[in-house]
């Protein structure tokens, strides 16, 4: 695995410039740092059509100043190999348009807003996590190097080869220390533990059993996934029960974490509302940048 090239959503906003700033020195120096910046034209109020220059007008206005901000932008990047990408369009799309179009092995996005923790994540980061098929990185609160404390949320599902493969690299290139997680839901246990308790006469004692059971046999499993896909000496293992989300933000917090890689399944109206699932929790609750990788075969 190599980080090749990178497009890098820009909207001018601190968040954005931030994260591009930290890819460059930090995250990926060697990498090729496309600069993007979509220009979403606003449609005229029907009414007063004449109020404003045409869209041809506008979007050639709007396009040169940009592109005069990116090169700016990029000067100062003197380590960094850049090139610069404006086009019309919703920024989600343009973003996946110029990844898929030039090869990018990542997009890169801040949060929105100019917050040290922003309270919202933003439109673009949410649709990108939820139609890319390159991984996306969201870098909020980028730290002042490259990652040394990685969390890895694991949930055995086919995405989870990618997701270890990812903290490998970080392991091989920054020297980086990874807590693999996988979190036992509370409804999962909760079922376990019930049908336990109707089969016993102690039922307090026949659901310790059971947590301790899940407990257990979760962590040999989660301990050969790491060793396999890590290395022992460069990775540990965390079993833990509750909500899914929540638990890995309280992980995140208590390693203090400088990324979280996590598994995204399936694409567009396939993939649950973001806003309601474990990867939307995160996203939104993450002291750290998150990285989303793609289930295998989304890819082009």
């Amino acid at each position: 695995m190599r980080i090749a090239r990178i497009a890098v959503g820009v909207d001018f906003r601190a968040t954005s410039t931030d994260a591009l700033k930290w890819a460059a020195e930090s995250f990926a120096p060697d990498a090729e740092l496309i600069l993007v910046h979509a220009i979403d034209l606003p449609t005229p109020p029907p009414f007063a059509p004449g109020l404003l220059p045409p869209p041809e007008e506008r979007a050639a206005t709007e396009r040169e100043a940009a592109e005069s901000r990116l090169r700016d932008l990029a000067g100062f990047l003197t380590a960094a190999n850049t090139s610069v990408e404006v086009r019309i369009g919703r920024s989600h799309a343009v973003l996946a348009e110029v990844a898929a179009s030039r090869r990018a092995d990542l997009v890169l996005v801040g949060p929105h807003g100019d917050q040290a923790r922003p309270r919202r994540l933003g439109t673009t980061a949410e649709q990108l996590v939820r139609t890319s098929r390159v991984p996306v990185l969201v870098a909020t609160n980028p730290g002042a190097g490259p990652p040394r404390r990685v969390l890895v949320p694991v949930d055995g599902s086919d995405v989870t080869p990618a997701v270890l493969a990812w903290a490998r690299y970080m392991a091989d290139t920054f020297d980086a220390e990874s807590t693999v997680v996988h979190v036992l839901s509370t409804a999962a246990y909760s079922h376990a533990a019930s049908v336990a308790s109707v089969t016993s006469p102690n039922a307090a004692a026949a659901e310790a059993a059971v947590g301790a059971a899940l407990r257990d046999e979760g962590a040999v499993w989660l301990e050969e996934l790491t060793a396999a896909g890590i290395g022992r000496d460069r990775a540990h293992s965390v079993v833990a029960f509750g909500k899914p989300g929540d638990t890995i933000l309280e992980q995140a917090e208590r390693t203090a974490a400088d990324l979280i890689v996590i598994g995204r399944r399936g694409t567009g109206r396939v993939l649950p509302l973001l806003l309601g699932s474990t990867v939307g929790t995160v996203l939104h609750g993450a002291p750290c940048p998150v990285l989303v990788v793609t289930e295998p075969g989304e890819a082009s």
